[in-house]
């Protein structure tokens, strides 16, 4: 009762630090909630190893340079002399797995998209595919160090895989297309009639890092990739083993094994990690600049509502002096003193902070916030509206409590210390 007293008795000064309350856990809401997301979806984890892992790039001549070589341009030359630039990757003493990819999209971040329309029935799923050439021990799941969602162990691949064009879906997809996430065995359809086996299915897989996970569907083939494919470009992915030093590797790679992969008309292109991919795609999207802009904005909000929130409660104890050389006259302490304050403004931030929710939640309600169906998947916090709503509610509160409790603690303390008879004259 004595600090709503105390807060009654000074109504005319906490009336405009009310108003500045409310204003700022409105303001605050906004600016915390993208950065609520950003910083969730982010966390979520990939999916997929992205350390020691290369994308292996090799070009082909066409009849119009210098080099092209008309015998070396039939589908079986050029087929095999892509499965002799695989066995010399694969052999490599640094390699742990390899895999050569059956288009140029099958690896995270890549600039293209190939996907589709899978069905089980009448229910259908559009899935991102991934596609690979079961041959020369070729292994995109060990590559990528892609897990059985069951086990969390690296997905092993069945001998038999790609003869019977078996294919590995993602924990989401089977859920939405059979209802269960245990689909092994069962079969999906592409089209109207190409029916594939699932083999297995995977944990969750984001192709973007920025982004939450999506539908995954991996092909395995028995044969390597067409010969209309290869005379565009061959993509192989490759992951070296743990205790290998990554810069010597590339070094020994551009010197000593690029020239050996001149094969025919294929020549050797790139050798670029994953994080580099990764990297090179965040930047021309914009992703990157994006989160830069929006990290940035939200940080100078945040300075702003700190500098002002701060401001005006260290001002609002600095004007109380002789409130507190009082309260030492009759025997308060200076923690008696420093607690009573803090309670005051505990008061005054909470009270501010709730009338604020009405139109908060008027104002997530009416963008669509609350539509649980658009939101993705349900596995998120994010993605629940009441979850989401209120852990960003709660760190709004935190913030507001955090800035408020530094803005009184310091003058407090420091005006406290001041003797009686120091602060009323003063005053």
């Amino acid at each position: 009762m004595i600090i709503l007293h105390q807060l009654w008795n000074q109504r005319r000064a906490n009336g405009w630090i009310f108003v500045e309350l409310l204003v700022v856990a409105f303001f605050l809401w906004i600016v915390v909630d993208p950065i609520y997301v950003i910083t969730a979806n982010q966390s979520i984890p990939k999916g997929y190893e992205e350390a020691n892992a290369y994308m292996l790039l090799i070009n082909h001549y066409n009849d119009t340079h210098g080099k092209f070589d008309a015998a070396q341009d039939a589908p079986e030359a050029m087929k095999e002399n892509i499965l002799r630039i695989f066995r010399t990757v694969k052999s490599l003493p640094e390699t742990e797995a390899a895999a050569l990819l059956s288009d140029h999209s099958s690896f995270p971040n890549a600039p293209g998209y190939n996907g589709g329309q899978y069905f089980h029935d009448t229910v259908y799923v559009h899935s991102q595919t991934y596609s690979f050439a079961q041959v020369e021990g070729s292994d995109l799941l060990a590559t990528y160090r892609l897990r059985d969602y069951r086990t969390g162990e690296v997905m092993q691949l069945p001998a038999d895989c790609g003869a019977r064009g078996g294919v590995f879906i993602t924990e989401e997809m089977a859920r939405t297309l059979f209802g269960t996430a245990d689909a092994r065995g069962l079969q999906v359809r592409y089209g109207d009639s190409t029916f594939h086996e699932v083999r297995g299915v995977l944990q969750a897989y984001k192709a973007r890092n920025d982004a939450q996970p999506t539908p995954l569907l991996i092909r395995v083939s028995a044969d390597t990739p067409s010969s209309g494919l290869l005379q565009w470009r061959a993509t192989i992915a490759l992951r070296v083993k743990p205790d290998v030093d990554a810069a010597a590797f590339e070094r020994r790679f551009r010197q000593e094994v690029a020239p050996q992969l001149n094969v025919g008309n294929f020549y050797f292109t790139s050798l670029r990690t994953l994080k580099e991919i990764r990297e090179e795609w965040e930047n021309t999207s914009g992703t990157s600049n994006a989160l830069r802009l929006h990290y940035a904005l939200a940080g100078f909000a945040l300075l702003c509502v700190f500098l002002g929130m701060t401001g005006t409660f260290w001002i609002r104890c600095n004007t109380r002096r002789q409130d507190m050389g009082l309260m030492k006259a009759m025997g308060a302490s200076r923690g008696a003193i420093v607690r009573q304050f803090l309670a005051e403004a505990w008061w005054l931030v909470t009270t501010a902070f709730l009338l604020s929710l009405i139109p908060t939640l008027n104002r997530v309600y009416a963008s669509g916030f609350a539509n649980a169906t658009a939101n993705g998947d349900p596995a998120y916090w994010q993605n629940q509206p009441l979850a989401h709503c209120a852990t960003v509610t709660l760190l709004v509160y935190l913030i507001m409590l955090f800035i408020a409790a530094l803005g009184t603690y310091i003058p407090v303390r420091r005006a406290s210390r001041t003797l009686p008879a120091e602060a009323l004259r003063d005053e």
